[in-house]
């Protein structure tokens, strides 16, 4: 910056800067802010400008952002001359941050010799480049051009790229870094949402940090309350095994079955961890410091339960597994499409669970269960 255009410079990169920020969190504003640089920086005829990643072995080229191109450039640049032409191989050799001008790398004449030149470019004048190295990952190379014709002052735009380059990079591996951990959080939502249980995040106070959608069907069921994203056990007894997790200062784990509203039995582990935090500017923030699943699949009454009535009435699995379906509130319907079989041949599994319970009916199946001991207790009912 020079002489009384200075602090005008000034004003101008800074308002660029924050432009290049907003991007970061903005992704498709990449474009507009190029669009922003060439108007600010750019001579006359200077107007496009693109940021990709490329490579020489192998070939390729992958556009991040352009503004300024001709359409269908984007597609014959990639196909044709990715990491295969003058300018991009001797580019390759620079370091990162480094602001380069292609007359500082090859003559005009011999520039204009070259078949990038004369079967590409020559149509829009294009004989000059400005880049800007931005980055590197494994082969491939990450910048910022900006071409034009070479009959311009390009002195205006170096000086400015020297004060920007340093923010695109940051920007740069800011914006990779976010998408990077939205990846990974989606997956890790994904895969929640997939699991056959509830699975909840909580902090110290019990709040509701992260919960997966099985949540509201046990909720439902009566087994929890999540009244103003808090968490808790509609059993008293499970909830005070929570809370005394909640106060164990080392991490440990719990696991337990807690009793619905209608008396039915759901297993839960929770694990106490160390409690996560991450700075952030002013401090901390805290996360969460404990993990709980409830049930086994999606409103199906869990394995151990399973297990217990199949001992009691010498039931297959597969009839206990219908037996405490029917007591948990499914249908014969919902049985034969969550087990991908025959109506026909769930009616033949309840009449073998009718023969064996001395149940007549579907109510008296369900309320025969309901009189089954938890485990560990002796019944007084006649088998």
């Amino acid at each position: 910056m020079q002489g009384h255009n200075e602090p005008a410079e000034w004003e101008t990169l800074n308002a660029l800067i924050g432009r290049i920020y907003d991007s970061v969190l903005q992704p498709e504003c990449w474009n507009e802010t190029l669009a922003r640089i060439t108007g600010a920086l750019c001579p006359l005829s200077w107007e496009a400008a693109f940021i990709l990643w490329e490579s020489s072995s192998p070939p390729r080229a992958r556009f991040v952002a352009a503004t300024g191109l001709a359409a269908g450039v984007q597609e014959i640049y990639t196909a044709v001359y990715a990491g295969n032409h003058p300018w991009s191989r001797k580019l390759m050799r620079y370091g990162n941050g480094s602001v380069v001008d292609s007359y500082d790398i090859m003559t005009r004449d011999e520039f204009l010799e070259s078949a990038f030149f004369r079967n590409f470019l020559e149509p829009w004048g294009i004989d000059r480049l400005v880049g800007v190295l931005l980055d590197r990952r494994g082969g491939e190379r990450l910048g910022l051009m900006l071409p034009g014709p070479g009959d311009r002052d390009v002195e205006t735009l170096k000086r400015g790229l020297r004060v920007l380059a340093p923010h695109i990079q940051r920007a740069m591996r800011i914006s990779d870094r976010i998408a990077t951990l939205e990846l990974a959080a989606g997956a890790a939502r994904a895969a929640t949402d997939f699991a056959p249980f509830a699975i909840f995040s909580l902090d110290d106070q019990l709040n509701i940090l992260a919960a997966n959608s099985r949540a509201a069907q046990y909720e439902k069921a009566g087994f929890i309350r999540l009244a103003q994203d808090r968490f808790g056990f509609c059993h008293p007894a499970s909830q005070k095994r929570l809370l005394d997790l909640v106060r164990s200062p080392t991490p440990t784990g719990l696991a337990f079955q807690t009793v619905g509203s209608s008396g039915a039995e759901c297993p839960v582990l929770v694990a106490r961890i160390t409690r996560q935090s991450a700075q952030q500017i002013g401090g901390f923030s805290d996360g969460a410091s404990l993990i709980i699943t409830l049930g086994s699949a999606p409103g199906e009454t869990p394995v151990v339960e399973i297990d217990r009535v199949a001992q009691w009435f010498a039931l297959t699995p597969a009839e206990a597994r219908l037996a405490v379906g029917l007591a948990a509130g499914k249908s014969l319907q919902d049985y034969a499409a969550e087990r991908a079989v025959s109506l026909n041949a769930v009616r033949f599994l309840l009449k073998g669970i009718f023969r064996k319970t001395g149940a007549t009916s579907q109510a008296q199946l369900v309320a025969t269960l309901a009189r089954l001991p938890s485990a560990g207790e002796s019944w007084s009912g006649e088998r």
